[in-house]
């Protein structure tokens, strides 16, 4: 009985080893998706313009020894986050050479394309943002963007996906005049009153692709269902559960008086409250 029992105990804490080794590598994707820097993305593609302009193939060893000489970055890994990027952005090409030595890996040998970025901003990048709808159809939008916007971005699987900013306010734009703006306006109220974003750079956005007014005034309807003492509204009891859901959010209202926006205050909730799921 007393084996009986060792092994149980020995079984557990291989178990207990397992799951946390299982939650480390789960944890782990999320701890690398801090934003890229811009100025560092410019200059690994500086890098590779002045390596050719010397006579240099620009490989990826070229590259990083360049760049830490200049103190702008030498770890590999960020170095390799960086290229993949903008291969998926379309911004450069890679090509790998086999080496005479053996056990070698090939030589890759990065070159700079005439074009790009590109992100994906449509409702497929809404859905990776996790927008929580079932979609029939789901609209993508190849947008070519600036280094800041790549900086921004996400790489899953081979498709570089805009920041959460980008996407709103790109889907926004193109569907201002057309029969899908109440739809689309739908999936950015979900997006903005649940995830987080960079306001100063949401407004920069919509300010550069013509939305400005319908992104702030957006913002102003959410923070009013959020916040408002006595909002007019008439699903009280989905109301309560997205405010108690989404306190501290700091969508304020500068208005609390009759609303005049696309969407009223009880398509909001409906919204926000489909998208928390509970609704």
């Amino acid at each position: 009985m007393s084996q009986f029992f060792e092994n149980a105990l020995i079984l557990r804490f291989l178990c207990t080893i397992v799951h946390r080794i299982l939650v480390t590598m789960y944890k782990q994707p999320a701890e690398n998706k801090r934003n890229k820097n811009a100025v560092v993305a410019e200059s690994v593609l500086k890098s590779i313009e002045a390596l050719r302009n010397e006579g240099t193939e620009p490989t990826f060893n070229a590259i990083l020894g360049y760049l830490s000489s200049k103190n702008i970055l030498s770890n590999h890994r960020s170095l390799r986050a960086y290229l993949d990027a903008m291969i998926s952005s379309e911004m450069l090409t890679l090509k790998k050479e086999p080496v005479k030595q053996p056990n070698v890996r090939p030589k890759q040998i990065y070159s700079l394309k005439s074009d790009g970025p590109f992100v994906e901003a449509g409702e497929r990048a809404m859905l990776f943002h996790g927008l929580n709808w079932t979609l029939p159809t789901k609209s993508s939008i190849k947008l070519k963007t600036d280094i800041e916007g790549l900086a921004r971005a996400r790489s899953v699987h081979g498709t570089m996906y805009a920041s959460l900013e980008d996407t709103i306010v790109e889907t926004l734009a193109r569907n201002k005049d057309s029969k899908r703006q109440f739809l689309t306006l739908n999936f950015c109220a979900a997006l903005l009153a649940t995830k987080k974003f960079e306001r100063d750079y949401l407004i920069q956005r919509a300010k550069e692709r013509n939305v400005r007014e319908t992104v702030e005034r957006l913002l102003e309807e959410i923070g009013y269902v959020l916040y408002s003492p006595k909002p007019m509204v008439e699903d009280i009891r989905t109301l309560y559960e997205i405010r108690k859901q989404l306190a501290n959010r700091g969508l304020m209202s500068t208005s609390f008086d009759e609303r005049k926006f696309p969407l009223s205050p009880d398509e909001i909730v409906d919204v926000i409250g489909k998208q928390l799921g509970v609704k």
